[in-house]
C-alpha cells in the first residue's frame, strides 16, 4: 500500500492511496471463508459449500467491502499520523478518481481534503467587548413577588362557588327524562375546575352553589377538550366522544386556590426558616435572585458579542469554500445547492467559529474536568427549579440534581459542551477589556432584534 499527499494550495490537497493485491487478498480470503462457514445453499450442508461457489457468489461484494475498510483505515491513520488539521471529511476526487474496475488487481483511490487555515486567537486588553448589566427595578421585583405568591398558594375550603373553584362530589349521568340513566356513568369521587370551564352557561349553573347542592349541567359543553372531559368522567377518550348527556353533580367539597400572603410563613417557605425576617429583606433577596437570573442573560449576550469580536478579527481568513459546499451536500441529503449557496454566509461564520474555538483550546490548553460539568449542572438544575418557584437553593442541594444529569449520557455530553464553551469565553473575558453598561430589560431585548 502506498499513501501520498499532493498539496494543491494552502487550503486544498489530495490523498492518493494505491492498493495492490497483497494489501487486501488475505482479508478477502478470510471474509469468504467466514461466509463459507455460515452459508446455507441448496444442495449443500451448512458450511460445506465449495469455496469456488462462495467466491463466485460473494467475491466482488466482499472485495468492495474489504477495500472500503482498508481505505477508511488508511485515510484516518494518514491524517492522524501526519497531524493534518482538516475541515469536514475526505471526499472522492471529482477530477482524479478513476472508475473502479474489480477485474484488476491493483486499485488507486484519490480523495480531496480541505486544510484548516490558522485563525487569529491572540487577545489584547486594547480590544473592547460590551458587557450589559440588566437593571432590576421595583416593577420587576413586584412582578416576581406576585409570581412567588401564586406558585406558593394553596387550596382553601370555601362555602360558595364564585367561578374559580375546584369542586368535588358525585357525578351521575342523566337520561332524556332528567332522571339517573340506567347503566349510565356514575363517578362517586369526581372533581372538576369551574375556572377551566369553557362555556359561560355551564359556569353560571355552578355559581352561587354550596356543599350539598345538586347541579344539572352538560360537561361535554363545559369541557370541549376531550382529554379533560374523559378525565372528568373517568372513561377513555374514545368513549367520551360519544357521551353528550346532561349530568347531575352533587357537591361535597368546594376549594379555592388562594395565593400566599407576603408574610413570615412565605419567607420561611421560600428561603428557609429564619433566613429572611422582613418585607425589606424579602424584597432584597428577590432582587438578588433576579440579578442572578439576569446575569445569565448578560453572560449569554457576552457570548454573542465575544463571538462577533473573534469573527471580526478573522474576517479576512479564507476558507476552502468550494470543498465545504461539496461536503455539506454530500453529508446532508436534505440540502440543495441553492440552499447552500443562499445561506453560506452564516455557514461560513459557523465554520470559522469552530476553527477559532479549536485553536483557542490548543493555544490555552483548555480542558474540561468533572467539576466543571457539575458547576454547569447546578446552573441547569437551578434554572429548571426556579420555573417551579424554588429559589435560593444551596450548591449542596443542587448537587443531587447535577449528579443525576451527569449520569445521563446525552445530558453529560451537553454539559461537557457547555462547560467547554464557558472556559473558552472565560479566556476571552480575561483577554479583552469588558465595557460594563447598565441597561433596562426593554433595551436589552432590543439588542437581539437584529
Amino acid at each position: 500500500m502506498n499513501v501520498t499527499k499532493n498539496q494543491i494550495d494552502d487550503l486544498n490537497a489530495t490523498i492518493k492511496i494505491q492498493l495492490d493485491k497483497d494489501d487486501y487478498a488475505t482479508c478477502v480470503s478470510d471474509a469468504l471463508k467466514d461466509y463459507q462457514k455460515k452459508a446455507v445453499i441448496d444442495g449443500f450442508r451448512k458450511g460445506k459449500t465449495p469455496f469456488g461457489i462462495i467466491k463466485k457468489m460473494y467475491g466482488k461484494a466482499v472485495l468492495i467491502e474489504e477495500i472500503n475498510k482498508l481505505i477508511g483505515e488508511s485515510l484516518s491513520n494518514y491524517i492522524q499520523e501526519n497531524d493534518l488539521n482538516i475541515l469536514g471529511e475526505p471526499l472522492p476526487s471529482e477530477t482524479e478518481q478513476k472508475e473502479l474496475n474489480l477485474d484488476e488487481e491493483s486499485f488507486e483511490f484519490v480523495y480531496d481534503i480541505a486544510l484548516s487555515p490558522a485563525m487569529n486567537v491572540k487577545l489584547s486588553k486594547r480590544e473592547k467587548v460590551p458587557y450589559y448589566i440588566i437593571k432590576v427595578d421595583d416593577e420587576m421585583i413586584d412582578k416576581q413577588i406576585e409570581s412567588i405568591c401564586k406558585s406558593n398558594g394553596e387550596l382553601t375550603p370555601v362555602d360558595m362557588i364564585e367561578g374559580s373553584e375546584y369542586v368535588k362530589g358525585e357525578l351521575i349521568e342523566l337520561g332524556e327524562d332528567g332522571k339517573p340513566k340506567e347503566g349510565g356513568i356514575h363517578v362517586e369521587d369526581a372533581s372538576l375546575s369551574v375556572e377551566h370551564m369553557k362555556d359561560e352557561e355551564q359556569v353560571k349553573v355552578f355559581t352561587g352553589k354550596q356543599a350539598g347542592n345538586e347541579v344539572i349541567f352538560n360537561p361535554s359543553k363545559a369541557y370541549p377538550n376531550k382529554t379533560d372531559y374523559a378525565a372528568l368522567l373517568q372513561i377513555s377518550k374514545e368513549e367520551a366522544e360519544h357521551v353528550t348527556s346532561d349530568f347531575c353533580f352533587i357537591i361535597s367539597e368546594i376549594k379555592r386556590y388562594v395565593e400566599a400572603e407576603v408574610n413570615q410563613a412565605l419567607f420561611d417557605k421560600v428561603y428557609g426558616e429564619g433566613n429572611v425576617k422582613s418585607v425589606e429583606e424579602f424584597r432584597a433577596r428577590v432582587k438578588e435572585d433576579l440579578a442572578k437570573q439576569f446575569k445569565a442573560h448578560s453572560e449569554y449576550r457576552l457570548t454573542v458579542d465575544a463571538r462577533d469580536k473573534m469573527l471580526k478579527k478573522n474576517e479576512d481568513v479564507v476558507l476552502p469554500e468550494a470543498f465545504l459546499k461539496r461536503w455539506m451536500l454530500a453529508t446532508n441529503k436534505e440540502l440543495t445547492q441553492e440552499a447552500v449557496d443562499k445561506d453560506f454566509d452564516s455557514y461560513r461564520d459557523e465554520f470559522k467559529w469552530q476553527l477559532i474555538k479549536g485553536d483557542m483550546i490548543k493555544e490555552n490548553n483548555i480542558k474540561v474536568e468533572d467539576e466543571d460539568m457539575k458547576v454547569v449542572g447546578r446552573e441547569v438544575a437551578a434554572a429548571q427549579l426556579q420555573q417551579y418557584g424554588l429559589y435560593g437553593l444551596s450548591d449542596e442541594q443542587l448537587d443531587g440534581f447535577a449528579v443525576r444529569l451527569l449520569e445521563n449520557e446525552k445530558q453529560r455530553a451537553s454539559l461537557y459542551d457547555r462547560a467547554l464553551e464557558n472556559k473558552i469565553f472565560s479566556v476571552i473575558k480575561e483577554g479583552v477589556k469588558l465595557e460594563e453598561q447598565e441597561i433596562s430589560m426593554e433595551d436589552f431585548g432590543k439588542l437581539f432584534e437584529k
